[in-house]
């Protein structure tokens, strides 16, 4: 498993693209996840030596039973698609959020209208869709293994997967281990990033969160760099090996403490290559 990283919070985002993948390979990762919106940036990073395992994160619109809206969003999904075949990228890590006011059932039809014709069009480039786990406040598709089910039961094609991160499951109170034996083979990319549990903050705001404006900006839970969290590492990397995932381990850096700034960034992404690294030699 090889450790990648890409510019995932407002700190790494402050740098020009080529400036954070030459900072990524003075930290020892060797692996980048490429924006869809940078021209040559696959080249650029092979150029460093490291490796380019995904196009990502391509923000899909929310489902829609409008025509017009889906013909649009199944143009912008095929140029993504083709984008990555032509840069040989194998997998685009994706999230698709529902349509408001629909039920389960009504978004997983419309996700199999759509995805039918576009994981063929992925199978004939050679292209993976992996779906992150992000809940967005339960407005998304790919949340919880019983949504993961119904969409690979919808469109059964290889070409469709999951972006693997267990910090969205925890502090949904999702056991995150189990799953990745469960759904290992559609496991195409997997995020390293931790949650940590304010337990002050849930016995003050609830699971739902805060609820008044002029209340503490803080809340019960917090994403944090791996070893700051309740995610237990071993076990997770271990999983993950057991079922076979031996592409890109890709830091996910949201951590709150190490953010605000490049310095602050960058010496966050310093500290996760440093936690991380030993557990995967």
């Amino acid at each position: 498993m090889k450790l990648g990283c890409f510019q995932s919070n407002q700190g790494l985002q402050q740098l020009e693209f080529q400036a954070f993948i030459e900072q990524a390979a003075q930290l020892g990762y060797g692996a980048i996840d490429i924006p869809l919106n940078v021209p040559g940036a696959a080249a650029a990073v092979r150029k460093l030596g490291m490796e380019v395992n995904s196009l990502g994160a391509l923000v899909l619109p929310d489902l829609s039973r409008d025509d017009a809206y889906l013909t649009e969003a199944s143009r912008r999904v095929m140029a993504a698609v083709d984008s990555a075949a032509d840069q040989q990228v194998p997998t685009i890590t994706t999230l698709i959020g529902r349509a408001p006011g629909l039920s389960g059932d009504e978004n997983i039809a419309i996700f199999r209208e759509l995805f039918t014709p576009l994981a063929a069009h992925a199978e004939r480039r050679g292209v993976k869709f992996a779906f992150e786990n992000w809940p967005r406040g339960g407005t998304m598709l790919s949340t919880t293994p019983e949504l993961w089910d119904a969409m690979f039961t919808a469109v059964p094609s290889p070409a469709l997967g999951l972006c693997y991160d267990p910090s969205h499951l925890l502090w949904q109170g999702i056991e995150y281990i189990q799953p990745i034996y469960d759904f290992g083979e559609r496991i195409y990319h997997a995020h390293a990033k931790d949650t940590e549990i304010v337990l002050h903050g849930r016995n003050r705001y609830g699971i739902y969160g805060r609820q008044i404006s002029t209340t503490k900006a803080e809340d019960w839970w917090r994403y944090r760099l791996p070893g700051y969290g309740e995610v237990n590492w071993y076990r997770y990397l271990d999983a993950l090996t057991q079922v076979g995932y031996d592409a890109v381990l890709s830091v996910e850096h949201e951590d709150p403490v190490w953010s605000d700034t490049p310095e602050l960034a960058l010496r966050g992404l310093r500290l996760a290559h440093a936690y991380l690294t030993p557990m995967l030699v």
